[in-house]
Formats: C-alpha cells, sequence, structure tokens
C-alpha cells in the first residue's frame, strides 16, 4: 500500500508539473497593447492543438512576402464557436486584425478574421455571419 500512494504520488507529481510548464504566457509572446491588420493569402492552417494556426502570406511595404503566424484557441473551443478544419483552406484571401508578436515576430493573436466575401469571424464569436 505504501508503494502505490509513493507511485501515485510521483505520477500526480510529474503529470501536474508536464501541464504547468507546457503552458505559456499570453504577455510572453504578444502585445496587449500593440494590435494590428495583415492580410495575404493562406499557405497552411493546422486545426490542432494546443493552438490552431494559421500561415499566411503578406506582401510587405517593400514589396516582400513575408510569412506571417496567426494563433487562437484550441480547435476543441473553435468547433463550439460553429468552425471547423475548413472554415479557412489553404489559398483562401483574409484579413486578420489581433495582438502583434513582440520584437517584430510576425505573428498575431487573432482577434477577427475578415473573409474574401467580407463575411467576419471570431474566435470568441463564431462562424462566418
Amino acid at each position: 500500500m505504501n508503494k502505490l500512494v509513493q507511485y501515485l504520488g510521483v505520477f500526480g507529481l510529474l503529470f501536474f508539473t508536464s501541464k504547468t510548464i507546457a503552458h505559456h504566457s499570453f504577455a510572453a509572446e504578444f502585445s496587449y497593447e500593440n494590435f494590428g491588420e495583415r492580410e495575404g493569402e493562406v499557405m497552411e492552417v493546422h486545426f490542432v492543438n494546443p493552438h490552431a494556426r494559421i500561415f499566411f502570406s503578406v506582401t510587405n511595404e517593400d514589396g516582400n512576402k513575408e510569412i506571417w503566424s496567426a494563433q487562437t484557441f484550441p480547435p476543441q473551443n473553435l468547433l463550439r464557436r460553429g468552425w471547423n478544419k475548413d472554415t479557412i483552406k489553404a489559398g483562401d484571401q483574409i484579413k486578420i486584425n489581433g495582438n502583434l508578436g513582440l520584437e517584430n515576430s510576425r505573428r498575431l493573436w487573432i482577434v477577427t478574421i475578415t473573409l474574401e466575401d467580407g463575411s467576419v469571424i471570431q474566435p470568441r464569436g463564431g462562424a462566418a455571419n
């Protein structure tokens, strides 16, 4: 019985510690004050945990292409709000508004996405309207 308690204690410690270490702070990656909008063509969509991500090509002020990474909530949260893995696909033209990544990292935390047809979707609010 004593060994069982020890094993359960070690397992619990490892399990909860790994969950804590795996998650990160919003403020460690994104700015609370700096918002931006980027427009471009979707290159890839990763509808996987821990955060859904959209990689899209943006033409900068010099006319050069840059790949930006936009992320949002986990897929399970998005599914409950009406999204699915085909809501946004490679080749789509999109405009993303959100919190900019720190240190010019070409990253955004998605607040809204405007699709080609003008409909706006929000990770917190649901599918296209």
